[in-house]
C-alpha cells in the first residue's frame, strides 16, 4: 500500500514538473522579443478594427449604416485583408520550418493555413455550401438552411483531416516544438469554435436584431482574436527556432573548432 502511494506521488510530481516545464517553454515563446514587437504594432490596429466593427453593428441597429468595410468579416474589408495577411504569413513560416526541420507537423500546419487563406479569399466553403445544399435536406428540428449545414460539414471534414495528420506527425517532436504545436492547435480549435459553432448559432432560426448582432460580433471577433493569437505565437517560435538557432549553431561550431584546435 505504501509503495503504491509513493508511486502515485512520484507520478503526480513528475506530471507537475512536466506541466511547469511546458508552461515555461510556452512563456518563453509568448514573451520573446519578436512576439512583443509584433504585438506592439499589430494589437493597436486590431483594436481599431474591432472598434470599427462595433460601430458598424451599432449603426446597423440604429439605422445609421456605415461602410461595409468596417465589418470584420465582410468580403474585402479591412479586417478580412488583415486575416489574409496573418494566415498567409503563418503558412509561410510553417513551410520554412518544415524545410529546415523536415518535421511533418510543420507541413500539416502550413497546408492548413494555406487552405484557410484561400478559403477566406475566394469563399470556398460558401461555394461548396451552395453546391452541396441538396445533400442536406431541411429538418424542422434543425432551423438552419441546408447550405449552412453543408458549409459546416466541409469545415469539420477539413479539421478532422488536419487533426489526423497532426496526431500522426506530432509523435516525432518534443520539448518546445511540441508545446508550440499544441498551443497553435488550441488557437485553431478556438477559431473553429467561433467560425463553425458560433456561426451556426448566427443562422439558427429567427432572431431579433440585437441578438443577431451580438452573435455575429462574437463569431467575427472571436475568430479574429484566435488568428491574431496564432500569428503572434508563430512569430515568437519562428524567430527562436528558425532565425536564431542557425546563428547559435554556427557560433557553437566555431567555438568547438577553436577549443579543439
Amino acid at each position: 500500500m505504501g509503495r503504491d502511494g509513493d508511486s502515485s506521488m512520484l507520478s503526480g510530481n513528475a506530471k507537475l514538473i512536466e506541466l511547469r516545464s511546458s508552461a515555461r517553454l510556452l512563456a518563453d515563446i509568448v514573451m520573446s522579443n519578436a512576439t512583443l514587437r509584433a504585438a506592439f504594432f499589430l494589437l493597436p490596429y486590431a483594436g481599431v478594427l474591432i472598434g470599427l466593427d462595433v460601430a458598424a453593428h451599432y449603426g446597423s441597429l440604429t439605422d445609421a449604416e456605415l461602410p461595409v468595410q468596417f465589418y470584420l468579416a465582410s468580403d474585402r474589408s479591412f479586417g478580412e485583408y488583415l486575416e489574409y495577411a496573418l494566415t498567409a504569413a503563418i503558412a509561410v513560416m510553417m513551410f520554412l520550418m518544415w524545410r529546415r526541420a523536415r518535421a511533418m507537423v510543420y507541413l500539416a500546419n502550413a497546408v492548413l493555413f494555406v487552405w484557410l487563406t484561400i478559403d477566406n479569399w475566394i469563399e470556398l466553403h460558401e461555394t461548396f455550401g451552395q453546391v452541396a445544399a441538396p445533400l442536406f435536406p431541411q429538418h424542422s428540428a434543425i432551423p438552419v438552411e441546408p447550405s449552412h449545414l453543408a458549409e459546416a460539414s466541409l469545415m469539420v471534414a477539413v479539421g478532422a483531416f488536419w487533426l489526423g495528420s497532426l496526431a500522426l506527425a506530432v509523435r516525432s517532436i518534443q520539448g518546445r516544438e511540441l508545446v508550440f504545436n499544441v498551443a497553435l492547435a488550441a488557437c485553431v480549435f478556438g477559431a473553429a469554435l467561433f467560425g463553425v459553432v458560433v456561426d451556426l448559432l448566427v443562422v439558427w432560426g429567427e432572431q431579433g436584431k440585437v441578438l443577431h448582432a451580438i452573435l455575429t460580433f462574437t463569431e467575427d471577433a472571436g475568430e479574429f482574436a484566435m488568428i491574431i493569437a496564432a500569428f503572434l505565437l508563430t512569430v515568437g517560435f519562428f524567430d527562436r527556432e528558425y532565425r536564431q538557432k542557425p546563428t547559435g549553431d554556427r557560433a557553437a561550431a566555431a567555438g568547438s573548432v577553436l577549443t579543439n584546435g
